[in-house]
């Protein structure tokens, strides 16, 4: 903005365009009408304004990246308000909303974006090995240190995943296993209609759930551990609807990184209590390759979707105390309570449910091709027969 003084001379004056903290690398969603201003519960997730589907365009927007691949991030802004916590973290819903579910890649706890507090940086991170190759969408949030009051920052892009593990042959099969727990959900705090968590101005949050890649890169911390389920709503701690494809893995990254801390334990993986009836994807599972002939490791179900039609249940996978036997058919589902939260029940080997909020969910079916092992377990373990290409 210019103003004329008095004496006729023209005076530029500052603006806070270069304020607050933005997103520059992986290029974001909002164009020239990103602002840099912390959110709001009415703008979760990403900074959303107006009709998402207009917001969440990809046009003009590519961020290729290559699984195992150092990436950048980056930032334009000054304001970094003596740096805080990050997170990133993925989904496969290409127009997230507030109860979208989101897995966390990697925690920075303390000097993010700036580890001296001095000034912003840039990070090195990577897509971790055994993440699908396709499309999604990645998220930067953050944890302000000193902003004289809670708030939350988060920036999104879309990304395009390319690499990852590729199959030896059209006649591999795929096993499905319960989530792992280095993929946590997104960490949200100070946004009073999205949850109750809240954090402590002047200090580096702990995430009560950070995942399996902790990195603390910050030279002045104060960290303060964060207590509550501060996921967003209709997610789970450790994961209720995840939706991102891996092949295998934690998704650790390099041993370069210091302060890794473990995954904190948490039960079951999917909401299946929320999904639509007809065929799921296998969202909230990690698909690890079983080449054709091999057996599935001995801690696992049977190696064959007919071994697992035959055999009653899983090894280690008896139904919980109290609860009733499943029936032989879609239409043999349980109903009422249930006491072991995330448990599966598989019905006949094509259709399954799933105790969720303390009852048994409406009956859906497996992805087609896909059987799951009778009776109830905490990984709904199935196969997928190939077709040849």
């Amino acid at each position: 903005m210019i103003f004329k003084s008095i004496t006729g001379t023209f005076i530029l004056a500052s603006t806070a365009v270069n304020g607050h903290m933005i997103m520059a690398k992986p290029k974001p969603f909002g164009g020239a009408d990103l602002d840099n201003s912390p959110l709001t519960s009415g703008n979760f997730p990403c900074k959303l304004k107006g009709d998402p589907a207009t917001f969440y365009k990809t046009d003009g927007l590519d961020n290729t990246m290559a699984v195992g691949e150092s990436q950048t991030l980056s930032f334009k802004g000054s304001a970094v308000h003596g740096g805080g916590s990050c997170q990133l973290a993925i989904t496969k819903d290409m127009q997230p909303s507030a109860s979208t579910s989101w897995q966390v890649i990697e925690s920075i706890e303390g000097g993010c974006p700036s580890k001296s507090g001095q000034g912003a940086d840039t990070y090195d991170w990577k897509i971790p090995d055994g993440v699908a190759p396709g499309k999604y969408v990645f998220s930067w949030s953050w944890i302000s240190k000193l902003a004289g009051q809670p708030e939350y920052y988060q920036n999104c892009a879309p990304i395009t995943v390319t690499g990852g593990k590729k199959r030896s042959n059209a006649n591999e099969t795929y096993e499905l296993l319960s989530r792992d727990n280095s993929f946590p959900e997104l960490f949200v705090a100070n946004l009073a209609d999205i949850n109750s968590c809240k954090t402590e101005p002047g200090t580096d949050p702990e995430y009560p759930n950070p995942g399996s890649n902790v990195v603390r890169p910050g030279t002045n911390n104060k960290f303060a551990k964060v207590q509550g389920d501060c996921v967003p709503k209709g997610a789970k701690s450790g994961g209720s609807s995840g939706n991102v494809d891996v092949n295998a893995g934690s998704g650790s990254s390099d041993s370069g990184n210091s302060g890794s801390a473990p995954a904190s334990s948490s039960s079951s993986a999917s909401a299946a209590a929320s999904s639509p009836a007809g065929p799921p994807t296998p969202s909230g599972f990690i698909t690890s390759v079983i080449p054709a002939g091999n057996s599935a490791p001995a801690s696992q179900a049977p190696s064959s979707a007919a071994a697992a039609s035959s055999a009653p249940s899983p090894a280690g996978s008896s139904s919980p105390a109290g609860s009733s036997s499943p029936g032989s058919g879609s239409a043999g589902g349980l109903t009422g309570a249930c006491t072991s939260e995330g448990m599966f029940n598989c019905i006949d080997g094509t259709s399954y449910q799933q105790c969720a909020s303390g009852s048994w969910s409406v009956v859906m079916q497996m992805a087609a091709t896909t059987k799951c092992a009778l009776g109830q377990t905490m990984t709904l373990w199935g196969r997928d027969e190939m077709k040849s290409e």
